[in-house]
């Protein structure tokens, strides 16, 4: 029988474990914020709305006292099923690009995430806006209040749907019509639809139709289909059953050919997308041009042009903060290379220019920080003295910062810290007996 002593493998497990519970001290637990008064107030755009018609939400939120927000820490708004949002990320940038954090708008619900720039400032506030639409649910003629808090604990308000109207009857329908959407599960898509020969008309000549996208778009060629007489069906399909020819034209132009001898009492449905550019993201909306070439049996030749304009999804935000008031010192101490992982029980002293040491010991709190406040104008430096045994540090570092007496704001030092590097030997005894 072999027995292995494998010193080696019992020192590596011992120094993992001891390392993974120092990291767990450091690292603070995230909490939702939606239910213990971080949101001021939501604001609805419009609250009549029919069905299929959107509106925008506008939502303020600020720290209180006793609650501050900390890295990690989410807002979760909640939309009721009527009410479908459309996707899309918010950042909550201030005027100088801090990122306080970052909204993610989904179909359902609307979560943000809070950066280490919210837990080291103070006072932080912002707001974010975002799209919503009426779904499908409330039938012709009918009304559907509803009424939401969207998952906060504000007082609810009052949202009244209405169903599509039902007036018993159906249009006769026009030689050529357009439009577009934005649908709440994808808005960097814009669905276009063109009817050719709406009323059915007998046609003494091929019908031309051109159509060119407006900036910000690009044609996705592969969604391209053609129905209305029958199921939709690829440009290939359409030209090889004698329908006519497509002709793409670039990346934002199409032209369609419908011969005469199959034009004559149908009706045309042409569906696309197009997906929106960089560019296109910031635009307030996409535009389309479309011209018809046709005659119509006994009636004069007809050259005709039409558009339709979709509006870009608004979505929004921003955030700010303020700096420690002015003589005042807050020091921040983080694990190197991510700002997210905070290092409590960190201590130091604090120094004039000349090294006159300023008050006793400071350390830093669970949440990695500590502040000394009204210090007099002047230059001053820190050494940490004392940390975990797991910090690779020089207590004869010294970090100068100055108080400046023009200043509006106090001084924020963000000092990081290696973890150790443990050089592990060992050895190995195989005894056979």
């Amino acid at each position: 029988m072999i027995k292995r002593v494998t010193s080696i493998f019992s020192i590596l497990m011992l120094f993992i474990f001891t390392i993974g519970q120092s990291f767990t001290s450091i690292i603070a637990n995230a909490q939702e914020l939606n239910k213990i008064g971080l949101v001021d107030s939501f604001i609805f755009d419009k609250t009549e709305l029919g069905v299929g018609e959107q509106t925008r939400i506008r939502v303020n939120f600020s720290e209180k006292p006793g609650l501050e927000i900390k890295t990690g820490d989410t807002l979760t708004l909640a939309l009721p099923p009527e009410l479908k949002g459309f996707k899309g990320t918010i950042p909550l940038n201030n005027e100088q690009g801090q990122n306080f954090g970052t909204c993610q708008i989904n179909t359902t619900n609307v979560v943000c995430t809070f950066s280490d720039v919210a837990e080291k400032l103070l006072n932080v506030r912002g707001h974010f806006y975002f799209q919503v639409e009426a779904t499908q649910d409330v039938a012709a003629g009918e009304k559907k209040t509803i009424n939401t808090d969207l998952g906060t604990n504000l007082e609810s308000q009052k949202v009244t749907i209405t169903g599509p109207t039902n007036n018993g009857g159906t249009s006769p329908g026009t030689m050529h019509s357009k439009g577009g959407s934005i649908k709440p599960e994808d808005t960097n898509i814009v669905n276009w639809w063109l009817n050719i020969n709406g009323a059915k008309q007998n046609i003494d000549t091929d019908i031309v139709l051109t159509d060119t996208l407006g900036p910000g778009q690009t044609l996705n060629q592969d969604s391209f289909r053609i129905g209305g007489f029958a199921a939709p069906m690829t440009p290939e399909a359409f030209q090889a059953q004698g329908y006519g020819t497509v002709t793409f034209m670039g990346d934002n132009a199409f032209k369609v050919v419908m011969n005469k001898d199959k034009a004559s009492g149908i009706t045309f449905a042409f569906s696309y997308t197009s997906t929106i550019t960089a560019s296109g993201k910031s635009q307030p909306y996409f535009d389309n041009q479309y011209t018809v070439d046709y005659k119509i049996t006994n009636e004069n030749p007809v050259s005709t042009s039409g558009s339709a304009r979709v509006n870009n999804i608004d979505q929004g935000g921003g955030a700010q903060g303020d700096l420690p008031p002015k003589g005042t010192l807050r020091i921040v101490k983080h694990i190197a290379g991510d700002e997210t992982k905070f290092i409590p029980n960190v201590s130091f002293n604090l120094y004039t220019e000349s090294g006159q040491q300023i008050g006793g010991t400071y350390i830093t709190d669970g949440q990695g920080m500590v502040e000394v406040p009204d210090l007099d104008p002047g230059n001053y430096y820190v050494q940490e003295i004392a940390g975990p045994n797991y910090l690779d540090f020089d207590p004869q570092v010294k970090v100068p910062f100055k108080i400046d007496a023009n200043a509006e704001k106090g001084v924020k030092l963000s000092i990081p810290n290696k973890v150790k590097t443990i050089s592990v030997s060992g050895t190995k005894t195989w005894n056979d007996n």
